[in-house]
């Protein structure tokens, strides 16, 4: 409604410019004093339209799409890839981390050679100077329990050497720190990777892409998805009218629709009327909800919404032959306190009866043109 005023209001300013040679001639035609009278409530307003549920996609890795790109009024399910970026640099990044945690994790086992005496040191079956030197080898650490049973078990086929050798495992200690800095990296690198997939949370339509779709840029959204239903229409009701609209509505006389410009309409709910004015329009927001089951509407663009109940209120109302249009919007000609013609916008509602209600533009006390007739220009002397 806004835009409508102020574009009403640039009209006259215009008009005003191009008309004032009409200034000092006269005209003979009706004029009717504006008063209020009772009529029950019956608007047509215009309203835009926007989705309950709707989101956005932003990528979180940069990248080509090595999917189709997102087009605009795309249909999408929920739990759809709508995205699948090349991960390929990233796949290198997932390999490469875990190479190095395994390599870290691998307990790296080296061999040390031992000499160790023959039993009986060269002949007999004396072994003990064997025995006593594995059992000094045992203590230094230099094989397990297990390998050093092995070795005292040893008996004539190796006492018959003067001296034998021995591979003893050696293991170096594994750094803790650095595996669970390596784990971390692995983990890091796997979420990049898994980012590189992504689904459509809803199901809806895509009313906007980037300008360029076939480019995933990390932080930047690719693409808007709105849900065709429900759909909420938000529009600006009159100061006039919100009382009783909230004592229709509490008494369940209200009735709602947002109609396509085919002519079909869907039943809504009014969800929301504020309890403050907007200071810049004058008006109050309200916000109806409904279901958009015959995929009649679409979010983004403006539609009209009518609101009727039976309940009365004060309302202007002017012959519908004093309501003129243009490019910028309805306009009546009235008559000055200088008795001059002069142009006002206004904002019309519903015609009853050859009458169109006035919702904005015009005050009891004016004096309208009721039939304006063709040669009649802003600043011309009214003889009624």
């Amino acid at each position: 409604m806004n835009l409508k005023k102020m574009a009403a209001v640039a009209l006259t300013v215009v008009v005003a410019a191009v008309c004032l040679s009409g200034c000092g001639n006269s005209v003979s035609t009706k004029v009717e004093t504006v008063n209020k009278s009772d009529h029950p409530v019956a608007l047509t307003l215009d309203a835009n339209m926007t989705a309950l549920h709707m989101t956005t996609i932003v990528p979180k890795i940069s990248g080509k799409l090595i999917s189709a790109p997102l087009t605009k009024g795309q249909d999408v399910k929920s739990g759809e890839v709508v995205v699948q970026i090349d991960t390929s640099p990233y796949q290198s990044s997932v390999s490469q981390a875990e190479a190095e945690l395994v390599a870290a994790s691998s307990a790296t086992t080296t061999y040390k050679t031992v000499t160790v005496p023959a039993s009986g040191g060269g002949g007999g079956g004396d072994n003990s100077g064997q025995r006593a030197q594995l059992n000094a080898y045992y203590k230094d650490g230099y094989f397990s329990r297990a390998e050093f049973n092995q070795l005292m078990s040893k008996n004539a086929p190796a006492a018959q050497q003067e001296t034998q050798t021995i591979q003893v495992p050696q293991t170096a200690p594994v750094d803790h720190e650095k595996i669970a800095q390596l784990q971390q990296a692995v983990q890091s690198a796997r979420e990049m990777l898994s980012n590189g997939t992504i689904y459509s949370p809803i199901d809806g339509k895509v009313t906007s892409v980037s300008d360029n779709p076939s480019v995933a840029v990390a932080g930047n959204v690719l693409a808007t998805i709105q849900q065709m239903t429900p759909l909420v229409a938000t529009f600006a009701v009159p100061e006039m009218y919100v009382s009783a609209l909230q004592a229709a509505k509490q008494s369940g006389t209200l009735q709602v629709s947002v109609i396509a410009p085919s002519g079909e309409s869907e039943t809504g709910e009014l969800t929301y009327l504020a309890t403050e004015k907007d200071s810049s329009t004058g008006s109050y927001t309200a916000k109806i909800t409904f279901n958009n089951t015959k995929n009649l509407f679409v979010p983004g663009e403006f539609y009209h919404v009518r609101i009727s109940t039976p309940q009365e209120v004060s309302q202007i109302t002017v012959p519908k032959t004093a309501i003129r249009t243009k490019d910028s919007g309805d306009f009546v000609y009235i008559v000055n306190d200088s008795g001059l013609a002069d142009a006002r916008s206004v904002l019309t509602g519903d015609e009853e009866e050859g009458r169109i209600v006035v919702l904005d533009g015009l005050q009891e006390g004016d004096k309208v043109v009721i039939d304006p007739p063709e040669n009649l220009e802003i600043g011309m002397k009214v003889k009624s």
